[in-house]
């Protein structure tokens, strides 16, 4: 047994130190104003509802994509906070959509999110070929999310105005310190891992249930994917399965934190609602795009 937990402690330690380093990275940026330019450049200052939510959703999935989801909630629902106030926008909604865009969006590189570094750790992948796998599915996934989001959450009544939160701080590092512990106490459990049979999409419907019903991370610590398929399945179903439920990723809470700082309510059955709807369409766009890519035979 302390072998086992040896050998699990530093199988996980690679990932979340690599999200520590994006972390501080990000906390840097946001200090020197980085992140405000970049949302200045991304959200128009006038304009329609559904353009300004539009624009915030394409940014919150961009940041998802290209730094790491925790970053990009962090960052994004400040910025949805002030774009809320400044058009009238439902800022509930706002925080619903930003969560599920972020969630649904962290799969472009394997550091978009600490589970696809988990299950990489499982059965390695080259990030060439990663991402050439990736960025069609990722490219239909997030025009399916920002696009429908964005409409609904341009529309409903205007609640009180939110106020604006802070940004990314050196401080969430220290979130990851239970994270690393639960990860690393499941795969020493586990042993092997828990291995998906079936057709691809069986894999990915069993792993999105089991990633929105016990958290992304304990699934995807949990999970050992067979081959590139597999590994596909496990991916998607940790990055966009968690839109079923608000306990479903550490992001999302965040996410709700957040929102309720700022004088905003993400509601828990109306984020299950909207990813009742909105998960499956996602998962068969992703599925769509890595036939085309193919993986998914």
């Amino acid at each position: 047994m302390p072998h086992a937990a040896a050998t699990a402690t530093a199988a996980t330690a690679r990932p979340f130190a690599t999200l520590a380093a994006i972390i501080l990275a990000s906390a840097l940026a946001g200090r020197i104003g980085a992140f405000r330019v970049l949302a200045r450049t991304l959200i128009p200052a006038r304009g329609g509802r559904a353009i300004a939510a539009a624009a915030i959703l394409v940014f919150t999935a961009l940041l998802s994509a290209l730094v790491n989801l925790d970053v990009a909630v962090v960052v994004a629902m400040p910025v949805a906070l002030q774009a809320a106030h400044r058009h009238g926008l439902p800022a509930g909604r706002l925080a619903v959509a930003v969560a599920m865009t972020a969630n649904a969006a962290s799969f472009l590189l394997p550091t978009s999110n600490i589970t696809n570094l988990l299950l990489l750790s499982r059965v390695p992948a080259p990030t060439p070929a990663y991402i050439s796998h990736s960025w069609l599915p990722w490219l239909l996934v997030t025009a399916i999310t920002a696009g429908s989001l964005a409409l609904w959450a341009a529309t409903g009544a205007t609640p009180a105005a939110p106020t604006a939160t802070a940004g990314p701080s050196v401080r969430a590092v220290s979130d990851l310190v239970p994270m690393f512990l639960l990860a690393a106490a499941i795969r020493a459990l586990l042993g092997g891992g828990l291995t998906l049979h079936g057709s691809f999409t069986s894999q990915l419907t069993t792993a999105a249930l089991l990633a929105a019903a016990t958290n992304n991370l304990p699934a995807a610590a949990a999970i050992l994917p067979t081959g590139t398929p597999g590994l596909w399945a496990a991916i998607l179903a940790t990055t966009i399965g968690p839109g079923l439920l608000v306990t479903g990723s550490v992001a999302t809470l965040i996410t709700r934190r957040i929102a309720r700082d700022g004088n905003a309510r993400l509601s828990a059955w109306q984020f299950s609602t909207i990813g009742l709807a909105l998960v499956p369409a996602q998962l068969a766009a992703a599925t769509l795009g890595l036939h085309i890519t193919g993986v998914a035979t």
